[in-house]
């Protein structure tokens, strides 16, 4: 855990980019006749705090964060805000909140936005203030995110879990190129020789991610009980059975040498693999996340 503000948990993948302090005192100033004026101590003002976020999807769900922090925002309590170290900042109501989105898919989802939150200071009662928010001390707190399963052999875990996330987003490019080189083929369709050069890349390239795919079950043995590692195995064990059948259907037009239905056929079936890859996404986020944190504790 890198920070809470109330409930809300903010890991290592969605830490700040930015964290800014303000600490000021409040003076009265008394005008006086031929004279510079005087002042007067009247107390110390609010501290406040402002603080910046970049969400990425490939690295935690852009709109968890921004959502919980909206619904804290419109119930104006006092959020007590902890930090992973065991430091406790105070209570704080969030005063302002902004969103920059960055990144759009096709679908209009939002892939990337950055967010800007501004605390302010909650006192209360002095005479009944609000107690201290219970802090874990003596351990690394990462450590109880742990499953058991894996206690014993976290080296080798950390190097699956990589792997398997570095095949994920190489996996994500392929099939962007394979696009590309399908679209390419359409605008020269009446010339055999150039959708066939074209395809060719398409079944070489199909080949390579499918073997990518395919490694990716003997990988997540090492997985054990980690979060999202069942969506992760599940999804892109579903990716690779639709890719093998968009190969068998590209092949089989592509043996025929001719420009046919086939690939209208093959680009729906294709379409379902990047469904799939994308529903493996949050998987993948929670894997991502687990790495960070290992890091971060060393």
């Amino acid at each position: 855990m890198y920070a809470m503000l109330g409930d809300i948990r903010f890991e290592v993948l969605d830490s700040f980019t930015s964290y800014e302090e303000t600490h000021s005192a409040v003076f009265a100033k008394h005008d006086v006749l031929a004279g510079r004026p005087r002042l007067q101590a009247t107390g110390n003002d609010l501290t406040s705090i402002r603080f910046g976020m970049l969400l990425h999807w490939k690295l935690a769900n852009p709109d968890n964060a921004y959502n919980a922090l909206i619904s804290a925002k419109e119930a104006q309590q006092a959020l007590a805000l902890v930090f992973g170290s065991g430091r406790f900042a105070g209570w704080f109501v969030i005063q302002q909140l902004s969103s920059t989105t960055l990144i759009q898919d096709a679908k209009g989802r939002t892939a990337a936005r950055e967010i800007s939150v501004e605390l302010l200071e909650f006192v209360g009662d002095p005479n009944n203030p609000l107690p201290t928010p219970g802090i874990m001390t003596g351990q690394n707190p990462l450590l109880a995110f742990l499953p058991e399963s894996v206690k014993g052999a976290v080296n080798k875990v950390s190097a699956a879990v990589q792997t398997g996330v570095r095949i994920y987003h190489s996996v994500e490019q392929n099939i962007t190129d394979i696009q590309n080189l399908i679209t390419r083929a359409r605008t020269v369709q009446h010339n055999t020789a150039g959708w066939m050069g074209l395809i060719g890349d398409v079944l070489s390239i199909s080949g390579q991610t499918l073997d990518k795919l395919n490694t990716l079950p003997e990988i997540g043995e090492w997985f054990g009980n980690l979060a999202g590692a069942a969506d992760f195995l599940s999804y892109t064990g579903q990716a690779a059975c639709q890719l093998q059948t968009c190969i068998n259907l590209i092949q089989t037009g592509y043996d025929s040498g001719e420009w046919g239905d086939w690939l209208n056929t093959s680009e729906q079936v294709l379409a379902t693999v990047e469904d799939s890859i994308g529903n493996a996404t949050a998987g993948t986020q929670s894997l991502t996340a687990w790495l960070a944190a290992r890091k971060d504790e060393v």
